[in-house]
C-alpha cells in the first residue's frame, strides 16, 4: 500500500473523518488529510486545510501540501473546489493534471488585504486549473466590479476560523465558531457556519451574517436577527456526535463528531491522535478515523484494516482517557481488491 510521509504531519491539523461526502455538502474536518491523485494513480499531494471567502459564503479551494519532508521544503498551492473529482475511492480526490504541470502551480497567500494584486494572483489560481474565477477583476466602486460579479472576499483559511471568537454588534462575546457546516465542493458555497455559544446548544448562522472586525480577530454577528434568535439546530451527543435537528435520511452518512471545548477534553483527543499518528504500523485509514472526547468520554470511529490495528488504537484510548471511557465504533474492513489496484 502506498505511503506519504506528509500524512503524519497533515492530518494532525483536525480532526478528520472518513466520509466522502464532502464532494456536495461534506463538513469541514471532511477534507482533511486527503489524498489528491491524479487520473493516473500519481500521488500530488494532500490536504491541510481549506480556504474560506467568508464574507460572500464562498468555498475558494483547498489547500493541498506536496513534495518535502514531513511538511519540510514542501509547496502549498489551493486548488479550486471543482477541479477536485470524487469518484469514491476512500479519502483520496483526483485532479486532471500531470505531476509536472502541477509543480508549477501559481502559489497564493490567504489572509492578506484584498486588492488588485490578490485579485489578479486569485484569478490566476483559478485558470491554472481550467476553473472560471467567481468574483470580478474590474474594481468599478468601493462594493461592485465593473463585470457584474462579486468581489472577491477577505480569503482565510478554515483552520483560521475554526475557534474565532464571535462577538454582537456591542462588542458582547456570543461564543465561537465550533464548525463550518456544508462546504459544497460542486458549487463552491459555504452554506453554514455553527456558533457555540458560551452556553446552551451550538446554532448555524449563514456565512454572510457575520463579519470580521477590524482586526480580523474577531467575528460580529447581529444577535438580534432571525438566524440567531431562533432555537438551537445543533447539539452535540454524549459521545460527541453533532445532532441536527432537521430529518435525516436513514441511509445518510454519520455527522462527523465534535471534541467538547474545554481543555481536557481537547489534551485527552489530541493526546490519542498523536499515537495514532506516529504508530508506523497503521494504515492510512486507521490514521485518518475520527476521536472525539466530550466530558472526559471518548469515541473511536472509522475503518481500520486489522483486529491489531484496532487494538492498538484503543490502547491508545484508554492510556489517554481511562479503562471504561472509550467507546469503540471502528469497523475491521481490509482493503478490497478495487482498493489495492488503485494504492499500487
Amino acid at each position: 500500500m502506498k505511503t506519504h510521509p506528509l500524512l503524519v504531519s497533515v492530518v494532525a491539523l483536525a480532526l478528520s473523518s472518513i466520509s466522502t461526502f464532502a464532494q456536495t455538502s461534506g463538513q469541514f474536518d471532511e477534507v482533511f488529510g486527503k489524498e489528491v491523485r491524479n487520473f493516473q494513480g500519481k500521488t500530488l499531494g494532500y490536504v491541510v486545510d481549506t480556504a474560506i471567502d467568508l464574507t460572500h459564503g464562498r468555498y475558494f479551494g483547498m489547500v493541498v501540501k506536496s513534495g518535502g519532508f514531513l511538511g519540510m521544503g514542501a509547496k502549498t498551492v489551493i486548488i479550486p473546489p471543482a477541479a477536485l473529482k470524487d469518484t469514491g475511492t476512500p479519502r483520496v480526490l483526483y485532479l486532471d493534471m500531470d505531476p509536472e504541470r502541477f509543480a508549477n502551480a501559481p502559489t497564493l497567500t490567504t489572509s492578506k488585504e484584498v486588492g488588485p494584486p490578490e485579485i489578479a494572483k486569485a484569478a490566476e489560481v483559478y485558470r491554472f486549473f481550467g476553473q472560471v474565477p467567481y468574483f470580478g477583476m474590474k474594481m468599478a466602486g468601493p462594493d461592485s466590479m465593473a463585470d457584474g460579479k462579486e468581489m472577491l472576499g477577505y480569503v482565510r483559511k478554515g483552520s483560521e476560523i475554526i475557534g474565532m471568537p464571535v462577538e454582537n454588534l456591542q462588542g458582547v462575546t456570543l461564543g465561537s465558531v465550533a464548525a463550518l457546516r456544508r462546504l459544497n465542493r460542486v458549487t463552491g458555497r459555504l452554506e453554514g457556519v455553527v456558533i457555540r455559544p458560551a452556553s446552551g446548544s451550538m446554532k448555524i448562522v449563514p456565512p454572510t451574517a457575520l463579519r470580521y472586525n477590524l482586526r480580523r480577530d474577531r467575528l460580529r454577528l447581529n444577535d438580534n436577527e432571525q438566524p440567531f434568535r431562533e432555537r438551537a439546530n445543533i447539539a452535540i451527543s454524549s459521545r460527541g456526535e453533532t445532532l441536527e435537528e432537521s430529518m435525516r435520511s436513514e441511509t445518510a452518512l454519520p455527522p462527523p463528531l465534535v471534541t467538547g471545548d474545554n481543555d481536557r477534553d481537547r489534551a485527552i483527543t489530541l493526546r490519542i491522535r498523536k499515537q495514532i499518528l506516529k504508530d508506523p504500523t497503521l494504515s492510512h485509514y486507521a490514521k485518518n478515523i475520527e476521536v472525539a472526547t466530550v466530558q472526559g468520554k471518548t469515541t473511536l470511529r472509522g475503518r481500520v484494516q486489522t483486529a491489531a490495528g484496532r487494538d492498538r488504537i484503543v490502547g491508545y484510548a484508554i492510556a489517554a482517557a481511562g479503562e471504561g471511557n472509550v467507546t469503540v465504533l471502528l469497523e475491521v474492513r481490509p482493503q478490497s481488491e478495487a482498493e489495492k489496484a488503485i494504492d499500487r
